[in-house]
């Protein structure tokens, strides 16, 4: 049954493959960035990672059952930033909740939230998960020239 795919098979990444993190986490390939990094949708969650942090998922994990939960990744390749541009308040509410607990068990110092600037909707829950959470010791803006009010970055107590 080989079907020629290279060691980790990610040559082959197109949009809308499904390719499984170096954390078991499982997610479709959203968009291929100029800069060689690829955006997979996680859930509710967009993680942007290597390609060589990547293999495409074997096909009997296309099948999805209703209530099917994507994994967040965890440990070290818990992403660093999120993108929550085109999402509701409720879905940008359960992601950011979703990638702290995944940035909190990774042991990382900080995670970048990028919610756009829009109607504020995203940002405005963004900011209110994030100022209710025991475990995020600072959040602020990122500095105009990377994103402004657009993205927020918070910090996690030590």
């Amino acid at each position: 049954d080989s079907d020629g795919q290279s060691e980790n098979g990610a040559d082959q990444l197109d949009i809308g493959s499904l390719v499984r993190l170096e954390s078991g986490g499982t997610g479709e390939v959203i968009e291929i960035r100029s800069d060689g990094k690829i955006v997979v949708a996680v859930g509710a969650v967009r993680v942007v990672t290597d390609s060589s942090s990547l293999t495409v998922a074997p096909p009997k994990e296309n099948r999805r059952s209703r209530g099917d939960t994507a994994q967040l990744p965890s440990g070290p390749a818990a992403p660093l930033e999120i993108d929550l541009r085109g999402m509701t308040g409720e879905e940008a509410e359960m992601a950011t909740i979703a990638a702290i607990d995944a940035a909190v068990l990774a042991e990382q110092p900080s995670l970048r939230i990028i919610h756009g600037m829009g109607t504020g909707v995203v940002r405005e829950r963004v900011q209110r998960v994030v100022s209710r959470d025991r475990r995020v010791a600072r959040h602020t803006f990122a500095p105009r020239n990377q994103g402004g009010t657009g993205v927020t970055i918070i910090e996690f107590s030590a």
